[in-house]
């Protein structure tokens, strides 16, 4: 007897935001957001291959656990233009220059307003994984100013990236953009929406 099987390719697609607020209250509304990041990210297909493999098999490390930032992905060249780094989604990949993380899974002591959910729509083929990230006023703590970029106005109170990535509580890498840097005074508040839409293909 002829055995039948049937292949579903598997599809991932990530898009960031990220918003600038005056309050943290107003977080969530875009209305009273500012638009700083609107843009594709690139996905490291073999890690995410692994870690949709362990959710399906309910083990450890097998879903998104934190949120990282660097300063490696873009630096300034004599003329003043932006060369960007290319995203690092192969092999043994990390951010270019990580400074910073803040976990996101709620379920293992997120901070307040990071978070994930779920979106799907009855009848499709697709579902949209949401991470959330709030960096508050004054946060972070300690970080190091951005070296690469000649201003002055840049103090030691001042947090920018220009990089940020998804990884498992293993520490892989799942996710990578690199973007224009962003200067996060300590009186503002930054959100990041990192949206993952996972496609199935019959």
């Amino acid at each position: 007897m002829t055995q039948l099987s049937e292949e579903i390719k598997i599809t991932i697609e990530g898009h960031v935001d990220i918003f600038e607020y005056e309050s943290l209250d107003d977080v969530g509304d875009v209305n009273k957001a500012k638009s700083l990041i609107d843009k594709y990210n690139s996905i490291h297909a073999e890690n995410m291959s692994l870690v949709i493999a362990k959710g399906l098999a309910n083990k450890d490390d097998g879903s998104i656990y934190s949120m990282h930032f660097g300063t490696g992905g873009a630096t300034i060249d004599p003329l003043g233009d932006i060369i960007y780094a290319s995203p690092n989604v192969t092999g043994a990949a990390d951010l270019n220059m990580p400074v910073y993380f803040e976990v996101v899974d709620s379920n293992k002591n997120a901070p307040e307003g990071n978070q994930m959910s779920v979106r799907h729509i009855n009848g499709t083929l697709f579902s949209d994984v949401e991470v959330r990230c709030v960096i508050d006023k004054n946060e972070p703590w300690g970080q190091p100013s951005y070296d690469n970029i000649a201003d002055t106005n840049i103090n030691d109170s001042t947090f920018v990236f220009d990089e940020i990535g998804l990884k498992n509580q293993d520490g892989l890498l799942l996710t990578h953009i690199v973007f224009s840097p962003i200067e996060k005074s300590a009186n503002r508040i930054i959100e990041i929406v990192y949206v993952l839409r996972c496609r199935l293909v019959a």
